[in-house]
C-alpha cells in the first residue's frame, strides 16, 4: 500500500447497511499503516428519491418494498443481528417515517469535509436509535448544533430550505446513475476499484492495497 488512499463512498442517511458500512470503514481506516493518508469523499445517493418532502409511513413503505409483513419483520431482525456485529443498535420500533433525505444530504454538503464522518454517524444514530425524522429541517439543524457544526441552528435551517447544497445531492444522483450504481453502500477505491454492498474491514483493507 502506498502512502495515500482515496475512498469515494456513495451512501444514504436512512440506509441501515450504509451505517454498518461506515462502522466497517472506520475500523479499516484505524488499521492503516502509520504514515498512510486516507481521504474519504461522501456522495449522496437516495434510496427513495420520490418520497414526499413530508415523508411517508416507514412500515408501509418497507412492507410494500419487501413484499409482506413477514418479510418486513425478518428484515428488522436482520438489521439488529447484523448491526450488533459492528457494535450498532437498531431501535427499528422507533422509526416511524421514511423521510425524503434531500435535506440531510444538503447538510452533509454544507459541513466541512473533516467533520462529515462524525455528522453522518450522528445522523445514523438519530434515525436508527432515536427515530428522528431526518426530513425535518429543525431536527437536522439541532443535530448540527449538537455536533458543533453551527451555533445558529435557525440560520442553518434557512440555508437548507433555500437549497444550499442541493447541487451536491443532484450531482451524487447523476454520478451514481452514470456508474450504474443500484444500491448502497458503494465504494470506489483510488478511483479504480469498485466495491458494492456491506464489506468487512479486512475486505476494505485488501482493496486499499490493490494497485
Amino acid at each position: 500500500m502506498n502512502g495515500n488512499v482515496t475512498i469515494d463512498v456513495y451512501m444514504d442517511t436512512v440506509c441501515p447497511w450504509c451505517r454498518m458500512g461506515a462502522a466497517s470503514l472506520n475500523a479499516a481506516l484505524g488499521e492503516l499503516p502509520e504514515g498512510t493518508t486516507a481521504t474519504v469523499r461522501y456522495h449522496a445517493y437516495q434510496l427513495n428519491p420520490g418520497i414526499r418532502p413530508e415523508g411517508e409511513d416507514y412500515r408501509k413503505v418497507m412492507i410494500g418494498r419487501l413484499g409482506g409483513t413477514a418479510q418486513f419483520e425478518a428484515r428488522m431482525k436482520q438489521y439488529n443481528e447484523t448491526g450488533a456485529h459492528f457494535g450498532l443498535r437498531y431501535n427499528m420500533d422507533l422509526v416511524k417515517v421514511t423521510p425524503n433525505t434531500t435535506l440531510s444530504h444538503q447538510l452533509i454538503a454544507l459541513t466541512p469535509a473533516e467533520r462529515q464522518s462524525d455528522l453522518i454517524d450522528r445522523l445514523y444514530t438519530a434515525y436508527f436509535e432515536q427515530g428522528v425524522d431526518l426530513g425535518d429541517a429543525d431536527k437536522l439543524a439541532e443535530i448540527a448544533r449538537a455536533a458543533g457544526i453551527t451555533d445558529d441552528p435557525a440560520a442553518l435551517k434557512a440555508r437548507l430550505l433555500e437549497g444550499e447544497g442541493l447541487e451536491h445531492v443532484e450531482e451524487g444522483q447523476r454520478s451514481a446513475q452514470k456508474l450504474g450504481i443500484r444500491g448502497v453502500p458503494y465504494y470506489i477505491i483510488n478511483e479504480k476499484t469498485a466495491l458494492t454492498g456491506l464489506q468487512s474491514p479486512a475486505d476494505l483493507l485488501r482493496a486499499f492495497g490493490r494497485p
